[in-house]
């Protein structure tokens, strides 16, 4: 029976598919939350903006 050679190199792609696997769900993770701070950023920014003042109201000089 001849020895079978093509199974180290099915390992290792399964271990490279599987790698692959975890190195894209770690970058949608990342993604998101960098997406979360985004949105945490711009709603703290469009909060702390002065308020719109009515043309009817404005003080004269």
């Amino acid at each position: 029976m001849t020895p079978i050679t093509s199974t180290a190199r099915i390992t290792t792609t399964a271990s490279t598919t599987t790698d692959a696997e975890k190195l894209l769900r770690d970058m949608a993770y990342i993604l998101k939350l960098t997406r979360r701070v985004k949105e945490e950023m711009c709603a703290d920014r469009a909060q702390a903006q002065a308020p719109v003042t009515n043309p009817e109201r404005a003080l004269v000089a």
